[in-house]
């Protein structure tokens, strides 16, 4: 049996005791002080005893000191009688774990003390009755918004997404509520709308994931992670290849607001250049600039920035992704990936997603938006099917005409009997999203005869390429 002692006082007191002789726990033991005894229910339960007199004299309670408790709890209505009845505790009982209830704002340095403060409370509460606010767990886990949960709006960008689709990076989508009734959440499950969904993450991670499904724009990288990284190879690389992706970077930089660029520099060589990136960083204190002298292994650098930045987006140049070695270390990091060509990505007109297999679509499709709407972009959509029966893709195309009408964005829909690749190569001034799957590490020559856009990449480079993690589980 738990021995709880409880020193009570005020309206707050009254209720606490009410609640506890209505909730009958039979594993607990209490004894009750109170200043007046009308604050004690009518009916007492066998395990609660009372005493009736001042906790502030140390005689009387330390009378009942001698006995071992378990908790104690020191709720008040005047603040010298509750400092008081705490200092009294702790002439006798000085680590004794004490919940002392705080409507002053008082400061205590004592690691066995729970200082409940009302104030905060009663604020917190108050405030998640405001529209469009996150409901989080306020007595579960660390209550500091790792719990959280969501009603999902109709129209929403995760409405009918099946959970498979949905990354998950540093949060998860652990329970389903649909029409008052648990939905445990399975890969294959599509969230409809006005579905509750409780998550469990990094609170700042579920901000973010709270705003996306809230159809706020201008998220990512999230998911994903939070920041921008650009990993440049000196002597892999040339140096106009290098010069272009610095001045690019620093335009996608001002159009992903508040993120951090970090900027990786192996087997430094160019004066130059390095010169140029940490003038970057003195000009801007989200730029960080990391530079190897010690010739590490490329994949053992970027793996420790990982772990360290709390990358969103990857960045690199023409030159670097053509070279087998590293698009199979992006492709292992999960992140999004973004490959800077020649062509300025302040010229950009569109964004361009050729259509494949529905759940890869599917998944990519909220960070096109989100992309797209950051860049202030339009997007088009190629429909190749070389039959003509375009009534396959009908669930992907209703899909991105759903979410253009949410996010207001010019939605084209191309639809071809002939390979659009071809089409593309010889057009400029778009940005291509596309799955980044393992097709993508597939050499050139197996893939030349191919139709498939991402076995295909290489042909489009000319332009830059977004490439969105997809992982979809059965």
């Amino acid at each position: 049996m738990k021995q709880i002692l409880i020193l009570a006082d005020g309206i707050v007191a009254k209720h606490f005791l009410h609640r506890i002789s209505e909730t009958f726990i039979r594993t607990n033991e209490y004894t009750v002080v109170a200043l007046d005894r009308t604050i004690l229910p009518k009916r007492l339960p066998s395990n609660i005893v009372t005493y009736q007199f001042d906790p502030t004299s140390y005689i009387k309670l330390s009378m009942l000191l001698k006995r071992e408790y378990d908790d104690i709890f020191i709720i008040m209505k005047n603040r010298m009688d509750a400092e008081g009845a705490y200092q009294n505790i702790r002439r006798d009982r000085p680590f004794a774990r004490v919940t002392f209830f705080n409507r002053w704002d008082i400061e205590f340095d004592d690691e066995n003390l729970i200082n409940v403060n009302a104030n905060e409370l009663l604020a917190s509460r108050m405030y998640d009755f405001l529209p469009n606010v996150p409901v989080i767990a306020q007595n579960v886990g660390l209550g500091q918004g790792e719990i959280m949960e969501v009603l999902v709006p109709f129209g929403s960008a995760y409405v009918y997404r099946h959970i498979g689709t949905i990354e998950q990076n540093q949060w998860r989508i652990v329970a389903l509520y649909r029409s008052n009734k648990l939905v445990l959440p399975k890969p294959s499950l599509m969230i409809k709308p006005n579905d509750l969904l409780l998550l469990v993450g990094k609170p700042s991670v579920l901000e973010s994931v709270f705003k996306a499904i809230k159809q706020q724009l201008g998220q990512f990288p999230a998911p994903f992670g939070e920041n921008l990284y650009l990993y440049l190879d000196m002597i892999k690389e040339k140096h106009d290849c290098i010069a272009s992706c610095l001045e690019q970077v620093r335009y996608l930089h001002r159009r992903f607001k508040d993120r951090r660029l970090v900027i990786r520099v192996a087997n430094p060589t160019d004066i130059e250049l390095l010169e140029e990136i940490k003038n970057m960083e003195r000009d801007s204190e989200l730029v960080s600039c990391y530079i190897d002298y010690r010739g590490k292994e490329a994949s053992e650098l970027i793996a420790e920035d990982m772990q360290n930045h709390n990358v969103g987006l990857l960045i690199c140049g023409r030159d670097l992704f053509m070279e087998s070695e590293f698009r199979e270390i992006f492709y292992s990091l999960r992140k999004p990936l973004l490959q800077i060509s020649d062509y300025p990505m302040s010229s950009l007109e569109k964004v361009v997603v050729v259509l494949s297999e529905e759940r890869s679509m599917e998944f990519i499709s909220a960070t096109v938006f989100d992309v797209a709407s950051q860049l202030d972009l339009d997007i088009e959509l190629l429909d190749y099917d070389p039959d003509g029966e375009f009534e396959k893709k009908s669930f992907i195309l209703n899909h991105y005409e759903n979410l253009s009408h949410i996010f207001s964005k010019n939605l084209e829909v191309r639809q071809e009997k002939k390979n659009p690749i071809r089409e593309l190569a010889g057009e400029r001034g778009y940005l291509q999203v596309l799955p980044f799957t393992r097709k993508i590490l597939q050499s050139r020559l197996l893939s030349y005869f191919s139709a498939d856009a991402e076995k295909l990449f290489f042909k489009l480079s000319h332009n830059p390429q977004l490439f969105v993690p997809v992982d979809i589980e059965q």
